[in-house]
């Protein structure tokens, strides 16, 4: 049944040890090293024991062989000398006997801790192997969490920059379509203020050739009902035919000139039209990758809280593990200790 129960709490330990640090498995190693010792002690102790009861039996048996020779050689002795001998012959025999059975008992305790040192030293083998591959299992779990977290931080790094320079062209682009926005209203005020100008003039100009008119007109009739003999009266109305021409060609180039002016103001205003129509598209698009790029990093915030949180309930269950396994160990090993004194 003790045996059972060791094979048990190794058995235990075995499952146990899968999750102890490295502090914990040297104080285990440790420990198992001082039992190991106890046990070569006491097995040592145990052959020493019986190998000088072997010489205490040989002895007893030469010394009686010895009396028995003489008895046989030398024929009867005195009564008193065969009393004595006869005494000390059954005091010897029942040395003797009891020697034996001192000696079995001996020879079977010895067989017993022989093969408790065999399983045990079977389970310490077992248990080093498991160290083994645990500490290797472990040393590789945790250069994969520095690869991981070294990765982590890479990536969080390059989208750290990445983001920052989306947000710098960002600004940079708005800025250029405030600017763009101002000198196009600049724009637009300085051609509507030509074009004001432009109409007021035509407007006088109109005046001043609806007078003209009017008077080339008063000047004409009063040149028919008057003598066809006044020189200085027909080249004064040549003079006025002449200066309104003059004055419709100038009205024409004004009109031609502001025709052009309003076209060329229509097509740069539909030129900045387009111009901020594609400046507002890629404002939008750019709104769109800040905002995919935000919900990104909120996952991988979100991935890293996971994994912190993860690890911590993970170190906090080998704690645990940890002191039932040290408990466990410590039990066995003074359930051991005590039967071996028993």
């Amino acid at each position: 049944p003790e045996t059972q129960r060791s094979l048990e709490v190794s058995s235990m330990k075995l499952q146990s040890l899968q999750l102890l640090p490295e502090e914990d498995r040297a104080t285990l190693h440790q420990q198992k090293v001082e039992s190991q010792a106890s046990y070569q002690h006491k097995l040592q102790s145990s052959q020493e024991a019986q190998q000088r009861q072997a010489v205490l039996v040989r002895k007893l048996q030469a010394k009686h062989w010895i009396k028995y020779s003489v008895f046989l050689f030398k024929g009867p002795l005195t009564h008193r000398w065969e009393a004595k001998e006869e005494d000390s012959l059954e005091k010897a025999l029942v040395q003797l006997e009891e020697e034996q059975q001192r000696c079995e008992n001996l020879a079977e305790t010895n067989v017993l801790l022989r093969e408790h040192l065999d399983k045990a030293n079977e389970v310490n083998a077992a248990l080093r192997e498991d160290i083994r591959k645990l500490t290797a299992d472990w040393t590789r779990a945790q250069d994969e969490l520095e690869l991981k977290k070294s990765e982590w931080h890479a990536e969080r790094e390059i989208f750290e920059g990445y983001l920052q320079g989306e947000h710098n062209r960002l600004l940079s682009l708005w800025r250029q379509v405030v600017t763009f926005r101002r000198y196009f209203l600049e724009m637009k005020t300085a051609t509507d203020r030509d074009l004001s100008e432009l109409k007021a003039e035509q407007m006088k100009l109109s005046g001043s050739i609806l007078v003209n008119c009017l008077q080339l007109n008063s000047g004409t009739q009063l040149w028919e009902s008057s003598t066809l003999g006044r020189p200085a009266l027909k080249d004064h109305i040549q003079q006025n035919h002449a200066r309104s021409q003059e004055v419709e060609k100038e009205i024409n180039w004004k009109d031609q000139e502001a025709i052009s002016l309003k076209v060329k103001g229509d097509i740069e205003k539909e030129e900045l039209q387009e111009r901020v129509l594609e400046l507002s598209a890629l404002l939008l698009q750019s709104q769109k990758q800040n905002k995919e790029k935000e919900k990104t990093m909120k996952t991988l915030s979100n991935t890293v809280e996971i994994l912190v949180r993860e690890n911590c309930c993970l170190r906090k269950q080998l704690n645990v593990h940890r002191l039932d396994l040290i408990c466990l160990f410590s039990r066995s090993h003074h359930k051991k200790r005590a039967a071996f004194s028993v």
